[in-house]
């Protein structure tokens, strides 16, 4: 049995798709090799960059309701925004603070920053 011209076709395409995949898999599959759970894999999303240090300067923006930290331990400034309680956290945190803080790295404005996401990503250490 001879298969028709639009079965060759689609054979044709369905291998065409197939090698796409293979490359694309290839292409994008992490360095390590290694396969990791997914637990863990959103453990280490949600964690990002942990930084501890002195708070040497508390700004709030001009606008916004967001807030500002410097630390004596990272030239980054620490950007926490009003959605993850600038205003509460203003309250706790004053300058000479030790602070845990997390967050992911970001740029604004051509300048990378460390961006919390919410409150409980900063910890007073000791005051």
């Amino acid at each position: 049995m001879r298969m028709q011209k639009e079965e060759k076709i689609v054979v044709v395409l369905f291998l065409m798709a197939l090698g796409s995949l293979a490359v694309a898999f290839w292409a994008f599959a992490p360095e390590d090799g290694g396969r990791e759970s997914s637990s863990d894999s959103m453990s280490q999303k949600d964690a990002g960059p942990s930084l501890e240090g002195l708070v040497l300067e508390i700004k709030p923006t001009k606008s916004g309701g967001n807030l500002l930290l410097k630390l004596d331990s990272t030239p980054l400034p620490i950007f926490i925004p009003a959605s993850a309680g600038a205003k509460e956290l203003q309250a706790r945190i004053q300058a000479g603070d030790r602070v845990r803080i997390r967050g992911t790295v970001s740029v604004y404005q051509g300048k990378e920053e460390l961006s919390v996401s919410r409150q409980a990503d900063v910890q007073v250490l000791t005051a």
